[in-house]
């Protein structure tokens, strides 16, 4: 719990600067998590006697961000989506080098979720970082996903009695997910505020990410279990791995930024 505490204390005000600040800080801080977590991801895959092809998962995750952070500079958004088909080709090609016939499907498979899930995912921080001018909006993200985590482990930690998913995460309670989900409604209302949502659209997004960022918290933790890991790695002291910490907001992302373009920015 120290070790928790601290780390935390060390790289909240770095991360929350460089969302306030933007530009080239932000942009680094994302190409920085997303190249961490998919080297963890795909090791993880190793540990199961796959193959990802690792220079074409580590090159695509950083030409999503990239792509994204220039795209939005000059209003190509709808050529982002033209780059997964791309990314998948030139997976699927890679594989022949390789040399894994048996295995080929397996490994085309592993290298293109690892891009997809952290590599794809992750560009859309850019997208919602960029709907405003000081980052209000992923900061409102930011601050409700913390709040909800933070509750839900607590909670859960304390007085969480029923299993939530044994199979997959046999620490989380039902106790824990519903503290968590109420404490992501009042979050939500309270940074709804500094985001400049009225109060309906931030309860909406609240019970959004109240549900969808403890799904993406199973998923990786479904992740970590076939692969017969604790953590994603070691790298943060008190909290496993960088993908470990980020896993609530790989599927929330991009449901959350197209609530906002589609809903309150139509």
């Amino acid at each position: 719990m120290l070790a928790r505490i601290l780390t935390t204390l060390v790289t909240l005000p770095i991360i929350i600067a460089c969302v306030y600040f933007g530009g080239i800080a932000f942009l680094l801080l994302v190409l920085l998590l997303a190249m961490i977590s998919i080297n963890e991801f795909y090791n993880m895959m190793k540990k199961k006697d796959f193959h990802p092809a690792y220079w074409v998962g580590n090159f695509f995750t950083i030409f999503f961000i990239v792509f994204a952070y220039y795209a939005l500079k000059k209003h190509w958004e709808p050529a982002h989506s033209a780059m997964l088909t791309g990314a998948a080709i030139m997976t699927m090609v890679s594989t022949l080098f390789l040399k894994r016939p048996k295995e080929a499907i397996v490994d085309i498979a592993v290298t293109l979720f690892g891009m997809i899930y952290i590599g794809w995912f992750f560009s859309y921080f850019l997208f919602i970082r960029s709907l405003t001018e000081r980052g209000g909006y992923l900061l409102f993200l930011m601050g409700t996903i913390w709040a909800l985590d933070i509750v839900a482990y607590l909670i859960g930690s304390a007085i969480g009695k029923h299993k939530l998913f044994p199979s997959v995460s046999p620490k989380k309670s039902i106790e824990g997910a519903i503290a968590g989900f109420v404490v992501g409604l009042v979050a939500a209302g309270i940074f709804g505020f500094y985001a400049g949502f009225d109060l309906t659209h931030s309860l909406i997004l609240g019970a959004i990410i109240g549900v969808v960022a403890q799904l993406s918290d199973l998923i990786e933790s479904l992740i970590k279990r076939d692969a017969g890991v604790k953590d994603s790695s070691a790298l943060v002291p008190g909290h496993g791995g960088v993908l470990d910490r980020m896993d609530s907001f790989i599927l929330t992302a991009p449901v959350v930024y197209y609530y906002l373009v589609w809903v309150i920015l139509k």
